[in-house]
């Protein structure tokens, strides 16, 4: 015990402005917490507290809709455990207050009225994301450690504080209440552990978190899959390849109730999770491809477009450009390929595939952010895509209101503007940017 706590004595040590750092992010995302919040999480609420009164079991069976007014689960099970943490913590300290306030006579009895806001119980639901945002934050800066060395004591911080205090981050999980810096969190820190350790069996574990966390992350198998083959060859791969399925299949067991028990986890991902957001649009408010050309109306993704559906389409371009970026990833040598690969593979997805929310675009930030930790000219591009996805984030909720945002976003010219500027940076970076770092360690 006590060599542990002189280790993370030294720990803070020696990265004090860190914690720093990250308390400033921490009690940003507090305050913001307790402000507003969007709809979807009522649904939070909803599964938690289902999952806190009944249990585990069957739970992606229940009929949500009639008894909360609410969607079923379609996320995987880890937010629900998260969800279902947050809320016994807010029943548990709402019942400590109410305790302490009958015994104690100092005890200040205005905090009563605190937990009974209606703004309350959801901020104590966007506690797995607020706490997410600052382990991504604090991946970015022991990955930017890594790319540079010991060259620059000053950026790794630099580039903590553009995930800590960039409003595509915060408003996302302590406004909005999303939570996809938890499955980016883990993905950045598989990520790490792949290119910059041994720990082969971790950064499995931790990239399957990711996916059992959000089906947004499927897009990165093919990606982990070559990088982790090519540092640890076939036999390792097949090792974690079964590690994987065990761990994904464990992750279900709890909520298994009638069925055939070891194909549900499969079945439920994929019948359930994968299919069941409700989304059936060509785009569900993306700033992407399909707003481009066909607007942000809501045109069912079943529809027919030159003999295949727009959904087929969307497969079809998106796998074309997947492909394109995995055949550059095979021939690369240098690890800020996988970066790329990372990044392209996020931005393709965001812009062709069909049914895209708009929060989506969120996964491929911290990869460019990397990125620009040797070619800091990237950062501007990292600017601007911070800004794009605030203003998408934006134009779905307008709050706080703001006259100029809402003017420049009730223009079409502007939004098609600014998805033209995006898909311009896809293009360049998927044809210039592989022949730049691909020959290079």
């Amino acid at each position: 015990m006590k060599n542990l706590s002189v280790k993370l004595s030294q720990i803070f040590n020696k990265n004090k402005l860190l914690v720093y750092l990250l308390l400033l992010g921490f009690l940003l995302r507090l305050f913001l917490s307790i402000q507003i919040y969007s709809g979807d999480v009522n649904n939070h609420i909803a599964w938690g507290y289902d999952i806190y009164n009944f249990g585990t079991q069957g739970v992606y069976s229940r009929e949500f809709f009639s008894r909360y007014g609410t969607l079923p689960p379609t996320y995987p099970p880890i937010p629900l455990y998260l969800f279902t943490a947050s809320y016994v913590i807010f029943e548990l300290a709402y019942k400590t207050s109410w305790s302490l306030n009958s015994s104690v006579q100092m005890f200040p009895s205005n905090l009563i009225f605190f937990f009974e806001d209606q703004d309350t119980l959801p901020a104590f639901l966007k506690l797995p994301g607020i706490f997410s945002d600052l382990l991504l934050a604090g991946v970015v800066y022991f990955f930017t450690k890594k790319i540079l060395g010991s060259k620059d004591n000053k950026f790794p911080l630099i580039a903590s504080s553009l995930i800590l205090f960039n409003p595509a981050f915060f408003y996302n999980s302590s406004f909005w209440g999303q939570i996809e810096s938890i499955p980016l969190s883990f993905l950045l820190l598989s990520i790490y552990l792949l290119l910059f350790s041994k720990r082969n069996f971790l950064s499995t574990l931790f990239f399957v978190l990711a996916i059992i966390t959000k089906q947004t992350t499927i897009i990165f198998i093919p990606i982990f899959a070559i990088v982790f083959f090519k540092k640890h060859g076939m036999s390792k791969s097949i090792k974690s390849a079964i590690f994987s399925l065990l761990v994904f299949w464990l992750s279900f067991f709890p909520f298994f109730k009638e069925g055939n028990i070891l194909t549900f986890p499969f079945e439920t991902y994929l019948n359930k999770i994968q299919t069941g957001s409700g989304s059936i649009f060509v785009t569900d408010h993306a700033f992407n491809f399909w707003a481009l050309t066909t607007g942000l109306g809501k045109i069912e993704d079943t529809q027919i477009l030159y003999l295949l559906n727009f959904r087929t389409w969307g497969y079809i371009i998106f796998f074309v450009f997947l492909g394109i970026i995995l055949i550059n990833l095979i021939k690369a040598k240098s690890d800020r390929s996988v970066l790329l690969a990372l990044f392209l593979t996020s931005l393709a997805a965001f812009l062709f595939l069909t049914r895209m929310h708009e929060r989506y675009l969120l996964q491929a930030l911290p990869f460019l952010l990397l990125m620009g930790v040797k070619s800091r000219k990237l950062l501007w591009t990292f600017a601007f895509m911070s800004v794009f996805y605030f203003l998408n984030l934006y134009h779905n909720w307008w709050a706080p209101r703001i006259p100029v945002f809402v003017k420049l976003l009730s223009s079409n010219l502007f939004i098609n503007t600014l998805i033209v500027i995006l898909m311009a940076v896809f293009f360049v970076y998927l044809i210039k940017y592989p022949k730049e770092i691909g020959g290079k360690k």
